[in-house]
């Protein structure tokens, strides 16, 4: 039987958690340059964390599995993490590496440049709670980080298997080296993933295919049920009633682009676990990634809903998506987005029948 509609998706997210020093800088230096900010942030971020604190900004319910180290940094992420409501009970914590740290350097134009280590996040294991936690959500939310390292590999097919077994769904949010290093291991994976979160080009380095549309379709023939391809500043590309679409940004003037993916992923999901059709999905999405573009910090920065509907109310489209644009407004200003529609699970079970 489904499951019962609630008003508050529950949610596991299984991913890095960091911290970040973000350095604001004019330009990048050239090598042996020194290269000294007047700005210097420390953020929770980390694919996982940005994800978990970006769902909650939309009221879902959501459970963190991640490891960080016995030291003050950990002591700071976990700190920043509960007081947004994230679950972090199933945190676990190592005396044998470093929590992992970024220095990323972000230049005027809102490019950043990474520096640093996962540290702990390569130490997290499997535990036997992970099933009774998958039991309580409603989708787990994986990154292809988790796929680089044997433990968190063995944790993340744990999931996997508990998600498949219990009829749950499950997300997948590529990044950039797990597409480079360990692109066949990450296309064996998409058969099990429900809703796959992938760039034009982590696409590209999947498949070795330059074009968006021909890499969306060989990640579609592996298996993924639901692509959503991120085109940056040219919206997003999704699959409607077997068409692909180019769903429009939301042109702003980018500061800091780190953790916007995230905040992307974050919103199309929960508006998905709430039963918006996808190309509404994917407009709130756009929009969600943009103001997180213009603020610096990732997770702990993540947009509100009151942020983005200014955004929304703000913007125009092309004639084809202004009446969609109205439609996500008048969800984000009645609260909509806080109602669930129609759950994963019902749409799921649905499939299965047919």
């Amino acid at each position: 039987m489904p499951r019962k509609k609630s008003a508050e998706p529950r949610v596991l997210v299984f991913g890095d958690v960091n911290v970040d020093l973000i350095g604001l800088t004019a330009a990048w230096p050239h090598p042996g340059q020194e290269c000294l900010t007047d700005h210097l942030e420390l953020h929770c971020g980390g694919v996982g964390a940005n994800c978990a604190l970006a769902l909650r900004q939309w009221r879902v319910a959501t459970s963190l599995i991640a490891c960080v180290g016995h030291d003050p940094l950990g002591d700071t992420v976990l700190a920043r993490l509960a007081s947004h409501g994230v679950n972090t009970r199933h945190i676990q914590r190592t005396r044998n590496a470093l929590t992992g740290l970024l220095y990323i350097n972000v230049t005027r134009d809102g490019q950043r440049t990474f520096f640093g280590s996962r540290g702990a996040n390569q130490l997290v294991r499997a535990h036997s709670s992970q099933r009774a936690l998958m039991r309580r959500a409603q989708a787990v939310s994986l990154m292809g980080y988790s796929f680089l390292d044997s433990s968190p590999t063995k944790a993340a097919n744990q999931l996997l298997s508990a998600a498949r077994s219990l009829g749950k769904w499950v997300a997948l949010d590529v990044g950039m080296e797990p597409s480079q290093k360990i692109p066949k291991k990450i296309l064996r994976v998409l058969r099990h993933v429900d809703l796959l979160f992938v760039s034009h080009e982590e696409a590209a380095a999947l498949t070795g295919s330059r074009d968006p549309r021909k890499s969306f379709r060989i990640l579609q023939c592996a298996g993924a049920r639901e692509v959503v391809m991120k085109l940056a500043k040219h919206g997003c590309l999704i699959a409607d009633r077997g068409e692909l679409r180019n769903v429009p940004a939301f042109p702003v003037r980018s500061v800091d682009s780190t953790g916007a993916g995230d905040a992307f992923t974050a919103a199309f999901l929960q508006a998905r676990l709430r039963g918006w059709p996808a190309p509404e999905s994917a407009l709130l999405a756009n929009a969600v990634g943009a103001v997180a573009a213009g603020v610096v910090g990732a997770g702990d920065a993540a947009p509100t809903a009151k942020q983005v509907a200014t955004l929304v109310r703000n913007s125009r489209l092309k004639r084809e998506w202004e009446t969609m644009r109205l439609r996500v407004l008048r969800r984000l200003s009645s609260g909509a987005q806080h109602r669930s529609a129609q759950s994963f699970d019902e749409r799921k079970m649905r499939q299965k029948i047919s």
